[in-house]
């Protein structure tokens, strides 16, 4: 007990994010800074980039700084960054994704205070030579790692220079935006409703889910509704084409980006990932929250989270994928059994307690060590 106190009076910890646009890691990054409020003495959230919907979600306790960086090297950026540390006592900072960088930055210049490098994406073991390069060098400055699920963490401590390594999954919380309309979903409100979360990226294999959709949905009263930021690429722009060539495209929906994603959730019928890479999609605990019956391509960690409680399919293989819809679709009575037993599959092992009581013992793990 003591030792919880004293962890609790002691620590003072900033989460560092390139973007508040929704995303997983950024909803991570946001649910770790809201979540440790009432665990440690500060809790603090940096947005290097770009700020976003996600600003709407922050605690009123947690300390928000952005930094509106413009480029991979900005001095001023940095500098800033340097101070707000220094000026805060901050003793850990917990740098997501690709925002390591700045991080390292800092470290070079003052010291005093433990990076923790959280690493969420699937295809990070697969990233460019000159990439991984890069990584590798700075991950020297690294006093600890975070990844989302083993076969990162196994690479992890093969590739990169620091070996203090935790698995720890992605959780879910009840953050929720304030004075937001509620969306309804498009199309025919009868319809079975497919929705899919997930960023207009070709690691979320939209090709796949568009090709496995078109399969399953002729001359049936289905819909699919897609969540996710286009970011206006090459990739996204094919994937919009295909979608107006589609037989079926006046039942494909797509929203952009948006708030509230749990309230649009609760109005469809199934969830899907059609990945062909992840670490731990925050989209699958939000599906299972919701009571979502779930699809998912064998990646990353979705095949541990869902169990027996969903169906898994091959990734790339939109004729598996169309044939998994077909399966709730038909049966009704699995769908609901499933959704059932995925639901508290998730409140009972992804909820924060669980999960936040290991990060702060690797904190204080990290914080004694030389």
């Amino acid at each position: 007990m003591n030792a919880r106190l004293q962890i609790k009076k002691g620590m003072r910890v900033l989460q560092l994010i390139d973007s508040l646009r929704i995303g997983g890691a950024e909803k991570m990054a946001v649910s770790y800074a809201n979540t440790l409020v009432d665990k440690v003495e500060g809790s603090y959230l940096c947005s290097t980039r770009l700020e976003g919907f996600l600003k709407e979600e922050l605690d009123n306790k947690v300390h928000y700084l952005f930094l509106n960086r413009k480029r991979s090297l900005d001095l001023i950026a940095t500098l800033k960054l340097k101070k707000f540390i220094r000026d805060n006592k901050i003793d850990i900072v917990q740098a997501h994704g690709s925002s390591f960088l700045i991080a390292v930055l800092v470290k070079v210049m003052a010291p005093n205070f433990k990076l923790i490098w959280h690493v969420h994406n699937g295809a990070s073991e697969k990233m460019q030579l000159s990439h991984f390069l890069g990584l590798k060098f700075l991950s020297f400055f690294f006093d600890g790692v975070i990844s989302v699920n083993t076969t990162l963490e196994k690479w992890v401590k093969k590739e990169l220079r620091c070996k203090k390594v935790i698995e720890l999954p992605n959780f879910i919380t009840n953050n929720s935006f304030k004075n937001t309309e509620i969306l309804l979903l498009k199309g025919d409100m009868q319809a079975f409703k497919i929705i899919c979360v997930a960023n207009i990226r070709p690691e979320k294999d939209y090709y796949n889910l568009l090709d496995g959709f078109e399969k399953f949905a002729e001359n049936k009263n289905v819909s699919l509704h897609i969540i996710g930021n286009d970011f206006n690429t090459e990739y996204s722009k094919q994937i919009f084409k295909k979608i107006d060539n589609s037989k079926v495209k006046n039942q494909i929906f797509y929203y952009g980006s948006q708030r509230n994603v749990l309230k649009l959730l609760e109005q469809a019928h199934l969830g899907v990932i059609p990945s062909r890479s992840e670490g731990l999609p925050v989209a699958l605990l939000e599906y299972g929250i919701v009571g979502l019956c779930v699809v998912s391509t064998d990646v990353g960690q979705c095949k541990n989270v869902i169990k027996n409680n969903g169906l898994i399919v091959r990734k790339e293989d939109s004729m598996d994928l169309a044939e998994a819809f077909n399966a709730y679709y038909c049966n009704k009575k699995l769908a609901i059994s499933d959704a059932s037993k995925f639901n508290k599959n998730i409140i009972s092992n992804y909820s924060p307690d669980a999960i936040i009581s290991r990060l702060i013992s690797f904190y204080e793990s990290i914080l004694i060590s030389n």
